[in-house]
């Protein structure tokens, strides 16, 4: 075992989209290759692995540009295989940014292709797939392993141990090991199979094939000796995250590297590895309470979008609401300069207090804040001043656009197309101003609405998004913030 077992999401690429399937076939659309990588390095992925599971059978090279599209995009390693026939196949995808290449179909047709791509590019360099099945005339009558090749189409008499045993001899760094059985079934890793590559290698073994739940890891590492695990549908589907699995191998006892969601690292804890959670109301600005977070509740708050905090008196992980059902729908995470509190803007369904109060603050009156005689008097005192809440506006929107309704004003406007909703905006802040010098208050109030409306279904017609706003709002508020420590 390494010092530190990767957990790795794999994504199996045909024509440029990620698919997935069973057994290798009934071949189902995943989603984008890049989207899908960028979300699995959030996750804490120590790093990727892309196979073209056509090229083989489709006798044509790998996707460069897509590889080029994921290097631009990815800080984490990543692998890229299939189609890879020749030294120049692999020196193009590695010269477009991929880390490793892997091997399989070309390597079991010509053997020496593993030789000739260790002495040019490294060992480290050359991962050589091996797609094994189960065949009758094992020892004593039990199954045998064989390996496959053109993506698991075509089996051959090589039997895995001794295919595992020569590719290593030969400079293979390592062995990317997948069950053609167990793929797709999400029934457990083949624990067999990886026990006897085990015992004919000493390179790092990536376990593929058939995880399902993440008590289904922590065997392939402890029983079978695998250095890493790969899983790809239960990624793709958020049957669970790549740091709920390495949650679980943690709790086994196998060392993995923390699934520290980017941005969130080297924050300043105290001597229990907590840092302190403010947590604010996004709509209205307010405080609703002070907390703790661990680096697992910060990973978990990242992952499912939900407050998630560390209770000091309990000594355990909880989830805000989880029994009350008052959970907090986290928008946005933010460090403070010196990286030692943290700030949840939330979006809460229920009171934030354990009270049943919305926020735990309670202000404290008769505190001299001015000089005598200068407090302030009127209705600048007696409350802050209401908030817009533009969220069930923005929601009706989204709503009308994802689910069309006959004789919708919203639906029209959207179907009419982007220019004319630039037109209604428009007319509607010309109607504004006419009733900010000509109206009454009602009047001004009734015109806002109209354009505040209209601006939203702008938006959604232009596909901006409103934290775009919303980010552009706060860069502005920062412009002209005091520095932390100035008046």
């Amino acid at each position: 075992m390494s010092l530190a077992v990767r957990v790795i999401p794999c994504l199996d690429v045909a024509g440029g989209r990620v698919v997935k399937g069973l057994n290798f076939v009934d071949l189902r659309d995943a989603g984008d290759p890049v989207e899908a990588a960028v979300r699995y390095e959030a996750e804490g992925a120590d790093e990727l692995c892309f196979l073209d599971i056509a090229a083989s059978h489709e006798e044509r090279g790998t996707l460069v540009a897509l590889v080029s599209r994921v290097a631009e995009a990815l800080a984490i390693p990543f692998t890229v295989g299939g189609g890879v026939r020749s030294v120049e196949d692999a020196g193009a995808l590695l010269a477009a940014g991929a880390d490793r290449i892997t091997v399989n179909t070309a390597a079991i047709a010509d053997p020496s292709l593993v030789t000739r791509l260790a002495e040019r590019f490294g060992a480290q360099c050359v991962v050589v797939a091996v797609d094994g099945k189960k065949v009758a005339g094992g020892t004593g009558g039990g199954p045998r392993f064989v390996a496959s090749t053109h993506g698991g189409r075509r089996l051959t008499e090589l039997e895995v141990p001794a295919w595992v045993a020569e590719v290593t001899a030969r400079g293979a760094g390592e062995i990317l090991l997948t069950s053609m059985d167990a793929d797709g079934t999400q029934a457990g890793f083949d624990l067999p199979m990886l026990r006897a590559a085990r015992a004919a290698t000493t390179v790092p073994i990536v376990a593929s094939g058939g995880a399902g739940k993440v008590e289904h890891f922590p065997p392939a590492v402890l029983e079978a000796g695998a250095d890493a695990v790969l899983a790809a549908s239960v990624f793709h589907d958020r049957v669970f995250t790549v740091g709920a699995v390495k949650r679980a191998l943690a709790a086994a006892g196998v060392p993995v590297r923390p699934a520290v969601p980017p941005g969130l690292e080297a924050l300043v804890t105290d001597a229990a590895g907590l840092v302190p959670v403010v947590i604010r109301d996004e709509r209205t600005g307010d405080a609703l309470t002070l907390a703790w977070a661990n680096a697992e509740a910060l990973a978990l708050t990242a992952e499912t979008g939900f407050t998630h905090l560390y209770s000091r008196s309990r000594k355990a992980l909880w989830k805000k609401g989880e029994s009350s059902g008052h959970v907090q729908r986290v928008v946005r995470i933010s460090v403070d300069c010196d990286r030692d509190a943290v700030l949840y803007d939330v979006l809460p369904e229920g009171p934030a207090c354990h009270t049943g109060r919305r926020t735990c603050f309670t202000a404290v009156p008769g505190l001299p804040f001015a000089a005598p005689g200068a407090a302030p008097t009127g209705p600048a005192a007696a409350a802050p001043a209401p908030r817009l809440d533009l969220e069930p506006l923005f929601e009706i929107v989204a709503e009308r656009q994802a689910h069309p309704q006959p004789g919708s004003y919203t639906n029209r406007l959207l179907a009419e197309g982007l220019a004319r909703c630039a037109q209604k905006v428009g007319e509607e802040g010309v109607e504004v101003a006419l009733a900010a010098v000509t109206g009454d208050e009602k009047a001004l109030a009734g015109e806002v609405a109209d354009l505040l409306f209209h601006v939203v279904v702008l938006m959604a017609a232009r596909g901006l998004d409103p934290s775009a706003v919303q980010r552009e709002l706060e860069e502005r508020r920062g412009v002209r913030r005091a520095p932390k420590g100035e008046p």
